[in-house]
């Protein structure tokens, strides 16, 4: 294991992308260890590609593209500003609120920083607001996306453990929205003394305001449809998870088509664009299973989850090692990836403490997206930091707040699986 380990992390500070160091890690250990044949690497990394549900991935991506191209990030920027915009710190509520719904289309946190922050930052800076906290605002809440449903690393989860998608669908929606209202809170309170924005104040008469309101809430309506069609398929039965990933991309074609703002020429760039995120995640997923091979021939699953149980019979602490495993582990990897390598390491000690397998999934993904807005390899800190024009210690500054915020919330829904679970349990789920 120690050939793992020392390449892994070699790798690691030598910058290299983490699907090569999971692969290159694995690999060498096949090599040098003489515990298996070198056919074993492609077998395995075809293996882990061979799952019908990952199909949906790519579907997915492809989705919450062509709804961004159809210009609807801006109709649902409109639509929260006749919400949000006449509250003191107007267009930092407006960005909070974006994000929320955004998160509900996209399910990626770096698609929702890069759509939202190209629209918002700007406006923010042009407000008066800091650069450094607009573009705070808008990495924070960003982390929405990948809890609020059609969630990709809850997807992931899913595949890694065999838990119920739907349900782990719904489960992500409560701490989703448990954290856009813990920030519009957080915002409220510091920009206590900054006056109410003057572009954030819809102008014009009485009709003129509830004209504007009802034709921007026709619009996101539509658009927020999406996550509507995609969840309520799944739990109904109506459909699989991977039949709801096309169902949406036909949704979302269809939507732009009639809407008149998706060109038929922009298509293949659009396509384009999401086979070559979808192609970056599958070689995480292809690589990470190969490692995961290695990880459980060595019985390291086991091993951890012996090592927890002789350490503590408590699930409380249990929970704070997880935790703080999770947060340290989130600095440093990309989260489809950790997700895939540590739940088949941690989920046996998880169930051996009577976790259940939905709220273990929240706690996984919960505390690995929080490492998205943490240096040093924090994605939408650097897609926050080009958009703003920042330092990356400019921008992880402007973000403490949040990240203090998010750990509160994040125990919060660590230490009671209730908070959770009620939802996926009202619509029957286990």
């Amino acid at each position: 294991m120690g050939i793992i380990f020392s390449t892994f992390l070699a790798l690691l500070i030598l910058g290299v992308p983490i699907a090569f160091v999971l692969g290159i890690a694995a690999t060498a250990y096949v090599v040098f260890g003489d515990a298996a044949r070198l056919s074993i690497v492609p077998q395995r990394l075809f293996a882990g590609l061979d799952q019908f549900v990952l199909m949906s991935i790519p579907f997915f991506i492809l989705a919450g593209f062509l709804m961004n191209e159809a210009q609807l990030t801006a109709r649902l920027v409109q639509f929260a500003n006749h919400l949000v915009g006449r509250w003191r710190g107007g267009l930092a509520q407006v960005n909070v609120l974006t994000s929320m719904f955004f998160g509900g289309i996209t399910g990626a946190a770096t698609a929702d920083t890069a759509a939202v922050g190209s629209i918002l930052i700007p406006a923010m800076v042009r407000q008066g607001y800091r650069r450094d906290f607009s573009a705070a605002v808008t990495v924070a809440s960003s982390i929405c996306g990948p809890l609020i449903p059609p969630s990709i690393p809850m997807l992931v989860y899913g595949i890694s453990s065999g838990a119920s998608i739907g349900a782990l669908f719904l489960a992500g929606a409560t701490p989703g929205i448990a954290v856009g209202l813990a920030m519009l809170v957080l915002n409220r309170w510091l920009l206590r003394h900054r006056l109410i924005d003057s572009a954030s104040d819809p102008t014009g008469g009485a009709v003129r305001r509830v004209r504007d309101f009802l034709l921007s809430l026709r619009v996101a309506l539509i658009a927020l449809a999406m996550p509507v069609l995609i969840v309520g398929g799944v739990v109904g039965g109506v459909f699989t998870p991977t039949e709801s990933s096309v169902a949406a991309v036909l949704y979302a074609m269809v939507v732009g088509l009639l809407m008149r703002t998706l060109k038929v020429g922009v298509l293949w760039r659009v396509i384009v664009q999401a086979a070559l995120v979808s192609a970056t995640i599958m070689l995480i997923v292809a690589n990470a299973n190969l490692l995961g091979w290695v990880l459980t021939f060595e019985q390291v699953p086991q091993t951890v989850a012996a090592a927890f149980l002789s350490f503590t019979d408590s699930p409380t602490i249990f929970v704070i090692l997880v935790m703080v495993l999770l947060l340290i582990v989130g600095l440093f990897l990309e989260t489809s990836g950790a997700i895939i390598i540590l739940t088949p390491v941690l989920l046996p000690a998880a169930t051996a403490f009577g976790f259940d397998p939905v709220h273990f999934g929240i706690v996984i993904v919960f505390g690995l997206v929080i490492g998205l807005i943490t240096p040093p390899v924090g994605l939408c800190l650097f897609v926050g930091c080009s958009i703003a024009g920042l330092k990356l210690h400019e921008l992880a500054r402007a973000v403490v707040p949040y990240i203090a915020l998010l750990v509160v919330i994040y125990a919060l829904f660590a230490f009671v699986p209730a908070a959770s679970l009620w939802l996926p349990r009202s619509f029957g789920y286990p």
